[in-house]
């Protein structure tokens, strides 16, 4: 009987930490960006972030997650670049499943932008330094 709790458990365990990794796994890889101003790419891993585009070029930084959301209805991860490069604009990376293989990728140029995005002020303002890069990627499935 002990031996049976033990592997219930041991499955449990393993099959919530499968569902955890899947749901991290899902905002790993490579995407590619698609039009002039996305061309490049954005290369999530365990660890580092790196985003080169026409504008801009990020090279591997750390970064931490300031959101995250798996859901049924939304998959979405915000991530903060830790050490930008300097030829790096954005400090903040926004990525966001549109549908099947597409992602919506926004780059912010500081936190205080990104947390400001929905006020009208921010967003309709002619300012260079409120500018949001948003491109569509695609990217793993």
């Amino acid at each position: 009987m002990r031996v049976l709790v033990v592997l219930a458990l041991g499955v449990s365990l393993g099959t919530l930490s499968s569902t955890l990794a899947a749901a991290d796994n899902a905002f790993k890889g490579a995407f590619q960006g698609t039009g002039r101003a996305c061309s490049g790419g954005l290369y999530v891993r365990a660890k580092t972030i790196e985003w080169n585009s026409s504008y801009s070029s990020c090279k591997s930084s750390s970064y931490e997650i300031l959101e995250k959301k798996f859901d049924g209805e939304r998959e979405r991860i915000v991530f903060r670049l830790k050490n930008r490069s300097s030829r790096c604009r954005y400090s903040v990376v926004e990525v966001e499943r549109a549908s099947g293989y597409n992602w919506n990728v926004s780059g912010y140029q500081s936190l205080e932008g990104f947390q400001k995005r929905d006020l009208p002020e921010w967003r309709n303002s002619p300012l260079p330094e409120r500018k949001i890069l948003s491109c569509l990627m695609t990217g793993p499935d």
